[in-house]
């Protein structure tokens, strides 16, 4: 089965959520090992179950030996809430938004062939929300 983008980001952050909790609540011993754990795509996140259920980590883990921490993971693109725009999309208005990255287009939204030429020429990507 294959997950739609957005609810693999989702999934990503759920799993991340429910790991900080967990650990942030099991008191574990000084002399136990620390891993960072980086789950930043469906690889990762992939790798880290791969290793969490292997059975000499299982022991670890129930014995208080080993925890998890997160790591430092780039904030997903989804996350960043960018206005949408609406309405026709002109060249002028690609100029006040070189520096947005990502376009995102309201539904209904008209991009003109020059502001997509401009768009493209600025490096620009063009999202159309649903």
């Amino acid at each position: 089965m294959t997950l739609k983008p957005e609810m693999s980001n989702e999934l990503r952050h759920m799993v991340r959520d429910v790991l900080r909790e967990v650990m942030a609540q099991r008191n574990v011993t000084s002399g136990s090992a620390v891993e960072s754990v980086r789950i930043a795509n469906d690889h990762d996140l992939a790798g880290f179950i791969a290793r969490v259920t292997e059975p000499e980590t299982l022991e670890k883990l129930r014995a208080g030996k080993l925890r998890f921490t997160l790591g430092s993971v780039p904030a997903p693109a989804i996350a960043i809430s960018a206005p949408a725009l609406t309405g026709v999309v002109t060249e002028q208005k690609i100029d006040h938004l070189k520096d947005a990255g990502t376009l995102v287009l309201a539904p209904g939204a008209v991009l003109t062939p020059l502001a997509r030429d401009k768009a493209r020429k600025l490096g620009l990507t063009i999202e159309r929300r649903r």
